[in-house]
């Protein structure tokens, strides 16, 4: 506690001003601020109480996977394969490495989806503008079955990023909103915070879609831009593929 105390404090608790020895909690809305957390997003979920009595590695586990659990917008999608999402960004939001990404996913049994572009038919010239784009990812897809038009035709294709199934239960997001209201008074109120700063870490830009009518809406608001949708929902297991709009290769 000698080490903790002094870590958490301004942030999770504040000394009383009379009484230096005692300790006031702090709100979650302040907290969320002293973080420069601009609002909370996604779903809130209900972690397990083993996740708090099994010990600190157990606890970090939870909570890196209840970031993928609140990712699903409703409780009905939480079970379908969530959007892909690069562990790079991963990294980015959390703080968890790569490495300890994948420890924590081998820690609790979470969910892992793989997904799969599908672009066009093969040829030198658009194998090589697609290498350049998509690197090490890219290989050649040899439609046996005609799925994707002529029986036997080549497609250029890549693998995205994963995407992974949460595990815990999502909660109401009543206090949700009123702590996300907090917040916007926090700001209005001029605190200390770099809200500007952190907003971008909070919402990534959006390229993966649930159909083609809303990939297509939000490929016309930026024809620059690559979307994509799920031409299929994964069967046993096996990978997702997606169809793309934009990109150039």
């Amino acid at each position: 506690m000698q080490n903790v105390r002094p870590a958490g404090e301004g942030i999770f608790w504040v000394r009383d001003r009379r009484d230096r020895r005692q300790l006031w909690l702090r709100s979650a809305a302040r907290v969320a601020h002293a973080l420069a957390i601009p609002r909370l997003s996604g779903r809130p979920v209900a972690l397990p109480l083993a996740a708090l009595l099994g010990g600190i590695g157990a606890f970090r586990a939870h909570l890196y996977a209840a970031f993928h659990s609140g990712r699903a917008r409703t409780a009905a999608t939480a079970a379908a394969a969530a959007r892909p999402i690069a562990r790079a960004t991963l990294a980015r939001l959390s703080g968890v490495g790569r490495s300890s990404q994948r420890a924590y996913e081998a820690r609790l049994g979470l969910p892992v989806q793989a997904h799969f572009a599908v672009g066009e038919v093969a040829d030198p010239a658009g194998q090589q503008a697609s290498a350049w784009r998509h690197g090490q990812a890219l290989f050649l897809f040899k439609d046996h079955r005609g799925r994707q038009g002529r029986r036997g035709a080549t497609y250029l294709a890549w693998q995205l990023p994963n995407s992974y199934r949460g595990l815990h239960a999502q909660q109401p997001q009543g206090r949700q909103k009123r702590i996300n209201r907090q917040l916007k008074d926090l700001v209005m109120q001029g605190m200390p915070g770099n809200v500007e700063a952190a907003g971008d870490l909070s919402r990534p830009g959006r390229a993966y879609y649930p159909n083609g009518k809303l990939a297509a809406k939000a490929f016309n608001r930026d024809p620059q831009g690559e979307v994509y949708w799920p031409q299929s929902q994964p069967r046993r297991g096996r990978f997702v593929l997606w169809q793309r709009l934009g990109g150039g290769g």
